[in-house]
């Protein structure tokens, strides 16, 4: 058996994704939507326990000063993770069948959908055993994913989406294409969007090995520029097909997001 299984931080991790989960979930369902943080802190849900080997520099260093524990902040993909056990939890409530995608330049994984009660835990174990590496191709993978979903149905995708525009556009219409209803969180670190910078600064890409060193202020004007038309773009492609675009900022905690997008969809019917 996989000595993941045995070990007690990754266990740990699983537990407090589920527990958090259901939490949200059942707190929206049960009418404290408007506070979905009930029985926790809300700056600690989209934090986790720091764990041996995890990077040095992502630990909270004033949750540390206030609360005398090591706590980092989720990244992109750990932000995903959490959304999507969430959205999982509530649809399984719901006795609805639901199928985990994880992919990068191919699918990864794939777990058929069910709604059997088991389908929970099978993934929760597949999210807290992801990882991100190398390049991804979005655009691409669509196509194989919408060939592989014979039912028609509802389409959640979580990504940063940092890719092709005219690809990732194709691969959505083929979701609809199959009249699939389709949902974009399109997650982004703050980071991303405002380019903090001021300092000389290397920059190192996260799906492979590039680094560059740059003076940001030379590149904050025509960077902004740039992120700001990609997610614009992206935004009107989905409108364009009918697609529900959510451009969702890790700073803002997952919990209230998921909530917010929630109560709204709820009152629209």
């Amino acid at each position: 058996m996989d000595s993941r299984y045995f070990d007690p931080e990754g266990l740990a991790r699983v537990g407090n994704m589920e527990l958090v989960a259901r939490q949200v979930v059942e707190g929206f369902i049960t009418g404290r939507h408007r506070s979905p943080f009930h029985g926790f802190s809300a700056e600690y849900l989209d934090h986790r326990a720091y764990t041996p080997g995890d990077e040095i520099s992502t630990i909270d260093w004033k949750v540390l000063a206030r609360t005398d524990k090591y706590f980092v902040k989720l990244d992109k993909l750990g932000y995903g993770c959490y959304l999507a056990a969430a959205l999982s939890y509530l649809l399984l409530r719901q006795n609805d069948s639901v199928g985990l995608t994880l992919f990068d330049t191919d699918i990864k994984q794939y777990i058929p959908p069910q709604a059997h009660p088991t389908q929970f835990r099978r993934i929760l174990d597949s999210l807290d055993a992801s990882a991100s590496e190398g390049d991804t191709a979005v655009g691409p993978v669509l196509h194989r994913v919408a060939e592989r979903i014979k039912r028609r149905g509802l389409v959640i995708i979580i990504s940063d989406l940092l890719d092709k525009e005219s690809e990732i556009a194709d691969g959505l219409q083929h979701f609809r294409h199959n009249r699939h209803e389709v949902i974009v969180f399109h997650v982004l670190d703050d980071a991303e969007l405002t380019f903090p910078y001021d300092r000389l600064t290397r920059f190192k890409d996260m799906e492979g090995a590039g680094k560059v060193l740059v003076n940001p202020k030379s590149l904050r004007k025509r960077y902004l520029e740039r992120i700001t038309a990609f997610t614009e773009n992206l935004k009107n492609l989905c409108f364009e097909r009918k697609i529900s675009y959510h451009l969702t900022k890790t700073s803002q905690p997952y919990a209230a997001c998921l909530a917010e997008y929630l109560d709204k969809r709820s009152r629209l019917g």
